[in-house]
């Protein structure tokens, strides 16, 4: 067959590049495409013609499972494979997927091993065509070639920034508000307390109690013997409160582990983490929750 031609669909430019890097790396001939959202996805599809699907769930103007129930009732997109990419692994919405003819499911965070791994067979399956290289050579090949120039691991796409938050710099300590604000004595009286749960792409659940938060960037303190995840890892945030039982489920990244008392065997390590989330819905959640929080 001619050239695979694939849409990648997510509203964080950050999983977009992630997911088109995954492909390239494997499908190099392969004609890679993206859209922010399920609406802007569908508009490329009734103009152009493309043979798999990485689609989010959760996005602005049209989601994924409604993308996913549009093209089933489309005659040349019925049968084509649609890979469901997202931070909600509960059951019902695996159901849900499954009855609206997902192909394959896989949940945030991922690492491009696991990605690489389930377009693969996806592929083959639909089309029997095989990568150029494994997902696991593909890895090894980026990390070796990373480590041969003596590269850095490339910095992402910053999200867009509120007003009056300080940029960060990849691997540098928290930004001059979050910092500033967390050497503040705490209010106990008006301060509503904070948990984080933080699923990472090789499987850690990290339990953290939220340092800090603003509308780009969160602090967390993690414990140490619950695992360190690297600079850039990408990363899966459910931020609880206690008071009000508010869930914000976020997508993020790792931009820098902190020791606090910069000491090598430390008990207790800040992780900051930024957004890389742009639904409009997500985000008034987190302005609601950082204005009781702060």
């Amino acid at each position: 067959m001619k050239a695979l031609n694939i849409l990648v669909v997510d509203d964080a430019t950050f999983i977009r590049d992630l997911v088109k890097k995954a492909v390239r790396a494997q499908f190099p001939n392969a004609q890679v495409d993206e859209a922010a959202d399920g609406l802007k996805a569908q508009a490329k599809m009734k103009s152009g013609t493309y043979h798999v699907l990485l689609c989010d769930w959760e996005m602005p103007n049209m989601s994924g499972l409604e993308l996913l129930q549009w093209m089933r009732t489309e005659e040349r997109y019925e049968k084509v494979p649609f890979l469901m990419i997202t931070s909600r692994s509960e059951k019902s919405h695996i159901v849900k997927a499954v009855e609206a003819g997902v192909s394959d499911y896989i949940g945030k965070p991922f690492s491009n091993e696991q990605l690489g791994t389930k377009l693969a067979r996806l592929i083959y399956k639909f089309y029997k065509v095989r990568p150029l290289q494994t997902a696991r050579q593909a890895q090894q090949g980026s990390d070796n070639a990373s480590l041969l120039t003596g590269g850095a691991t490339p910095k992402p796409k910053a999200a867009p920034k509120a007003e009056g938050t300080a940029s960060l710099l990849a691997g540098a300590a928290p930004s001059a508000q979050l910092v500033s604000s967390a050497k503040k004595p705490k209010k106990a009286a008006n301060r509503t307390m904070a948990l984080a749960h933080v699923r990472t792409a090789d499987g850690q659940e990290l339990r953290c109690i939220v340092k800090d938060i603003n509308l780009n960037e969160m602090l967390l303190v993690v414990k140490r013997e619950q695992g360190v995840p690297r600079l850039f890892d990408q990363v899966v945030v459910d931020i609880v409160s206690k008071e009000e039982d508010i869930v914000a489920r976020v997508n993020c990244f790792v931009c820098a582990v902190i020791s606090p008392d910069k000491r090598i065997d430390a008990e207790m390590f800040n992780m900051q983490v930024r957004y890389e989330d742009e639904d409009p819905e997500k985000l008034a959640a987190l302005s609601k929750f950082v204005a009781k929080v702060r």
